[in-house]
C-alpha cells in the first residue's frame, strides 16, 4: 500500500493534518513530516496517514529532502 517516497498526511490524536513523506515500511510506517516546531520523524500506524499522491521523487533536489543523494536527511 505505502511506499518508500510516497507524499502523505499524517493525522495526530487532536485530528490535525501535517504534510510528510515515507521513510520506511514495515509492520508500522516511518515518516518524516512539517510541525510548526520543525521535521519530525515518527513510526505510526498505516490507519494515521493518508496518501497525498502516488509520484515518486526522481531525487532531483526539487524537495530538498535528500539533497539529491536519494537517501533522507532526517534518518
Amino acid at each position: 500500500m505505502f511506499q518508500v517516497g510516497d507524499d502523505i498526511y499524517y493525522v495526530n490524536l487532536k485530528k490535525e493534518e501535517f504534510p510528510g513523506r515515507v521513510l520506511d515500511v514495515k509492520k508500522r510506517i516511518k515518516i518524516c513530516y512539517y510541525h510548526t516546531t520543525g521535521p519530525k520523524i515518527r513510526w505510526v500506524n498505516p490507519n494515521n496517514i493518508e496518501l497525498q499522491n502516488t509520484s515518486r521523487c526522481a531525487h532531483n533536489a526539487e524537495c530538498g529532502w535528500c539533497d539529491d543523494t536519494g537517501e533522507g536527511v532526517y534518518l
